[in-house]
């Protein structure tokens, strides 16, 4: 099964609780990880110096300098960085993430140098402030705020993050295993299944049956992948108890059958 690292894991703390951490990258400790993995805590990895790849739910992206990566919890990921490589880590909890209304809508952004040498100090501080056990929760959410709007500026981005649906993206997630309809989501949000369609289309240009299809699928493709359980047990875990559907939909997402998927991509692992 995939290995999934809390912030106190790659601390080598696991007794602890650490809601956040912020760093550089030459000086934070590489710990012994599986590669890949997944994180329960959204990660901003700022690579000033260096090249490499990044592997991000099966999107291979280019490391080089003043490109910022951003992954949310749960999602698969993998690099390769060469010796030379440095720059700036943030990791915030999902509990605190949530609170501060974070959520990544985008892999990376890459800095033009007047944003470079504004962010640069806003960094520092936040590192600063880390080392000296100060609260950087404010920090934090500067930070991002700064980062999403620059986004926002670059169209990067089209739309900024709705806190309902960001509720809708977390429900369906955190019931991958279950068949929920969009009436049961929309009466956990407190709105009309219409209403959340209308959002959904919006915010990700598809319904909202078809986006949380989207998410169970891309749950899919990491169990072919990096677990040892078969179609039928995969296709449960993701809420569909009938293979043969999962089959249909998956190679109509995909637009290939789980088992040619998992001959493509796990030769490449």
């Amino acid at each position: 099964m995939l290995q999934e690292y809390s912030i106190s894991d790659l601390l080598a703390v696991p007794s602890q609780h650490i809601p956040y951490y912020a760093g550089t990258f030459e000086d934070t400790e590489d710990t012994d990880v599986e590669w890949p993995h997944r994180h329960s805590f959204y990660s901003l990895v700022w690579f000033t110096h260096g090249s490499g790849f990044y592997v991000i739910d099966f999107q291979e992206y280019v490391i080089k300098p003043n490109r910022i990566f951003l992954v949310n919890p749960k999602q698969v990921h993998n690099w390769d960085y060469s010796e030379n490589s440095e720059g700036y880590i943030l990791i915030v909890d999902t509990t605190l993430g949530t609170e501060l209304n974070i959520d990544f809508q985008f892999p990376y952004i890459d800095l033009d140098n007047a944003t470079k040498l504004f962010l640069e100090p806003v960094f520092k501080k936040l590192i600063s402030e880390y080392e000296i056990h100060n609260e950087i929760r404010i920090d934090i959410q500067y930070l991002y705020k700064q980062i999403k709007l620059y986004a926002k500026e670059n169209n990067t981005i089209s739309v900024t993050a709705n806190p309902i649906f960001k509720k809708f993206k977390l429900s369906i997630l955190n019931n991958l295993n279950k068949n929920q309809s969009i009436e049961d989501y929309a009466r956990k949000l407190a709105i009309s299944a219409d209403e959340l369609n209308i959002l959904s289309k919006q915010i990700s240009g598809v319904s909202a049956k078809q986006y949380s299809l989207d998410l169970k699928i891309t749950e899919a493709k990491r169990l072919l992948i990096y677990s040892d359980q078969n179609i039928n047990e995969i296709s449960n875990q993701i809420g569909i108890e009938d293979s043969s559907y999962f089959a249909r939909i998956f190679k109509k997402k995909t637009t290939l059958s789980p088992t040619n998927f998992l001959r493509k991509y796990r030769k490449h692992i």
